[in-house]
């Protein structure tokens, strides 16, 4: 996830979430892009959706854009959004926000849908019972120095949210602390999905939107071109 992975509702954007939105499981802090979450030919309902976001608050997300490339990809704002038919929406970067609607990242294979579901399921998200949070999660705020994670699942004709926060106000304000305090399984998710967005903990990328393309068909003009670089009438 260039930074795309945004995936998952937003805000100042933070899961997606960041996309945005977006992640394999690694639990590192360094530059390089992050894991592919392991696939599976598992079978998986019609109706699957996963949203994610990653808010920060106003104050950490400065913080985080000074000092660059500390800040691993699954702690910085990002929304992503995975459809059914496995279009891959994500993008990281600081003015996205909960409602945000990514561009499209990629189309993932049936068993590339399927492993990112096994792994939520793995990591005990897969299922309604590990819903916390009632409600609009678009109505969620994060304090100046939070973060706050949001996952919106749907199977099966059931949807649930996850939502996980930390402060890192009143201590260091660096991202060692901040993976301190935040739940492993929510990272985890977070990064499987950043990784299946390519997103990248190298903030250079961040600032890279990854544009939807249409085929408009042959150049209706092409014929006159050819004709005025051979000498032709223009």
């Amino acid at each position: 996830m260039a930074q795309a992975l945004q995936l998952f509702t937003l805000r100042p954007a933070v899961l997606i979430g960041g996309v945005v939105l977006l992640a394999a499981a690694l639990v590192g802090c360094g530059t390089t892009p992050v894991d592919t979450p392991g696939q599976t030919g598992d079978a998986i309902p019609e109706d699957v959706v996963i949203a994610a976001a990653v808010v920060v608050g106003d104050k950490l997300a400065h913080r985080m854009d000074a000092e660059g490339g500390d800040w691993p990809v699954h702690l910085r704002n990002s929304r992503a959004i995975v459809l059914p038919d496995g279009t891959l929406r994500a993008e990281v970067g600081p003015s996205l926000t909960i409602g945000d609607r990514p561009g499209l990242t990629r189309h993932l294979r049936r068993n590339q849908l399927a492993g990112l579901w096994k792994r939520a399921d793995q990591l005990g998200l897969g299922d309604p019972s590990a819903g916390n949070l009632q409600g609009n999660p678009a109505l969620v705020t994060a304090g100046p120095w939070e973060i706050v994670w949001i996952l919106e699942f749907q199977r099966d004709g059931r949807d649930w949210i996850v939502m996980d926060r930390i402060d890192l106000e009143g201590g260091p304000i660096t991202p060692e602390r901040a993976v301190s305090l935040e739940q492993d399984n929510i990272r985890a998710m977070f990064r499987a999905l950043a990784a299946m967005a390519w997103a990248s903990d190298t903030t250079t990328d961040d600032v890279i939107r990854y544009p939807e393309r249409y085929d408009f068909g042959p150049d209706p003009w092409s014929r006159y071109r050819r004709k005025a670089a051979t000498g032709g009438t223009s």
